[in-house]
């Protein structure tokens, strides 16, 4: 791991008495180290550069979605999704380890070089109180990063090691010389998540809960400085590592203890955020929607996502292509599974009468809306063998490989071909901590922890039926008889939820974790597309196709370490089956 020891270039944000309220989309600048760290604005800039490893993670995301059964892209063949990988190669998720020590070494030279000497952000004595507003606030700042960087690292590289004790990243607490980081070792799991915990403790304890408010009113911690990482974003956090602590591929004794924790940080979440409260509408555009509860600040001036994820006649490249299995995984608009017995799906128009988040998250033959089955945005798709949306029929070598586009991220836009630009900038509003995952989140912990689904256990607020209610309420089902069924038999209801976190998160780069931490990687089937023949009568026919084989294996649980840190310390232990 190559680290230097001194600030050779950073990013530098000027800022305006309160701070700057677009704070990730200025400029980059050069500047030396002694400057940065004697200007009481500019040394600022260390935190400001980390925010932007973490922020329009769209296309990582999409890429972790090609390793399960969600989707692939549309122009090759996925790689790593056949377990083609090993130490010596480099893995999907390479970049973590360098990045995260890279922040985290950031973040404590800052700690140490700025924070605890004292420098104020402002000079004058006037303006002292706000200076030390701002100051507790990138202090906050700092340790959620660091937290986050940690959570980033444990998240990918947690796992057993060939005796099985389970691991950990080495933690670091201060700024280290070089060949200090080539000496550590991995501390345990459960050290780790200490480590995480107590650096959010000390983010909660210097950070406000949101921001909001008028400038003048809450000068340093108003809206306009959302985006930034807040109190309620520390307490979600919380409630997602231990989700993960108390998940089978890392609690293999299933200590329903751990379970039980991460139901009570969820439901504090939940009680911090004002209750159990109905969903926002989906709107991947709309800046100030309270369930963002940790969303990234991203430059308007980007419309990567239109052109790259639109179908082709739709001005777009289609890059993006959605599986039979997760389109399958969409219930009926009754709610239910479309394999039950009581569903009303009907194979031969099996795009009809579907949940109603099927028909933002997925562009599909014949579809003409943005919203449901029965408007007219656009002309309608047409992804059937010769159509102009199936691949190679509007533009060559270009189109979808399975028979589906994603939706999810994109706004309603003005197809008319009269228009200046039918790929229109808009805002896009980048969610790394939402309230929908923190419900999700609630709801397992409980059936986990507790072993019920339809009442709240002692010492909680909500079922696990009462929370997923809320879930499905946005998806139009304010009538659930599959969710009652549901909640009845627990097994049942843990598959719906699998289900629903499935839907729910689907190219958010949740699943290919959610996977391994359920130790249900191995057990994925192949990824499925579907070939669509249109009739002589203009009716269509459907035949489900193999689009790509997955193979992975148990040791797929965990992900390697990266082999260059292992040639580089001998003193880390590789996770188990990847030695």
């Amino acid at each position: 791991m190559k680290l230097t020891k001194n600030i050779i270039t950073i990013i530098i944000v000027m800022f305006s008495i309160t701070g700057c309220s677009s704070f990730l989309e200025d400029t980059i600048q050069y500047t030396s180290e002694e400057e940065v760290l004697t200007s009481g604005q500019r040394s600022r800039g260390l935190i400001e550069d980390i925010y932007t490893d973490y922020s329009f993670r769209y296309f990582t995301d999409f890429s972790a979605e090609y390793l399960t059964d969600n989707g692939v892209l549309n122009s090759s063949a996925t790689d790593f999704a056949n377990n083609n990988w090993g130490p010596a190669e480099s893995h999907p998720y390479n970049y973590i380890w360098q990045q995260s020590y890279h922040n985290i070494r950031q973040i404590y030279q800052y700690i140490e070089e700025v924070h605890n000497t004292g420098l104020p952000y402002l000079q004058s004595e006037a303006s002292a109180p706000l200076s030390d507003i701002i100051i507790s606030r990138y202090y906050g700042e700092a340790h959620f990063l660091k937290a986050w960087a940690e959570w980033e690292l444990l998240k990918t590289y947690g796992g057993p090691s060939a005796d099985g004790t389970m691991l950990g990243f080495p933690i670091v607490n201060k700024v280290l010389e070089n060949e200090e980081y080539a000496s550590l070792s991995r501390n345990t799991y459960d050290e780790c998540v200490d480590q995480i915990m107590k650096d959010l403790e000390v983010a909660i304890d210097n950070l406000p809960l949101i921001y909001e408010g008028a400038d003048n009113a809450n000068p340093g911690t108003s809206a306009l400085e959302t985006g930034r990482a807040s109190g309620l974003a520390a307490y979600a956090l919380k409630a997602k590592v231990a989700l993960f602590a108390a998940s089978p591929a890392f609690n293999p004794t299933n200590d329903v203890t751990k379970w039980q924790l991460a139901a009570e940080y969820a439901q504090e979440v939940i009680q911090l955020n004002g209750g159990l409260k109905s969903l926002q509408a989906f709107d991947n555009e709309r800046e100030d929607n309270p369930d963002q509860i940790w969303r990234m600040r991203n430059s308007r001036n980007n419309n990567s996502l239109e052109t790259r994820l639109y179908p082709p006649t739709l001005y777009g490249q289609g890059e993006v292509n959605p599986s039979q299995n997760l389109v399958d995984a969409f219930p009926d608009s009754k709610g239910y599974p479309i394999t039950d017995a009581s569903s009303t799906y009907d194979a031969t128009t099996p795009y009809a009468s579907r949940d109603r988040r099927f028909y933002k998250f997925i562009f599909y033959n014949g579809d003409q809306c943005f919203e449901s089955e029965s408007c007219t945005d656009f002309s309608p798709l047409q992804t059937y063998q010769g159509g102009l949306d199936n691949f190679g029929g509007f533009i060559a070598n270009e189109g979808t490989r399975t028979g589906y586009y994603l939706k999810k991220y994109l706004n309603n836009l003005n197809f008319d071909p009269s228009a200046i630009n039918a790929l229109t900038t808009l805002p896009k509003v980048y969610v790394q901590l939402g309230l929908t995952e923190v419900y999700l989140n609630y709801a397992e912990a409980v059936v986990e922890g507790y072993g019920q689904a339809e009442t709240a256990p002692a010492g909680l607020n909500y079922s696990a039926k009462e929370v997923l209610a809320k879930i499905r309420l946005r998806a139009g089902l304010s009538s659930d008889p599959y969710l009652n069924t549901a909640a009845a038999d627990l097994n049942l209801f843990k598959d719906l939820l699998k289900s629903e976190r499935r839907i729910e998160l689907c190219f958010t780069g949740e699943r290919f974790h959610d996977l391994r931490r359920w130790k249900e990687i191995d057990k994925i089937e192949d990824l499925k597309g579907v070939k669509i023949i249109k009739n002589n009568d203009d009716t269509f026919s459907f035949q489900n196709i193999t689009v790509e084989e997955r193979g992975y294996q148990n040791k797929n649980y965990y992900l390697p370490l990266p082999y260059e840190e292992l040639l580089l310390n001998s003193n880390l232990k590789q996770n188990q089956g990847w030695e």
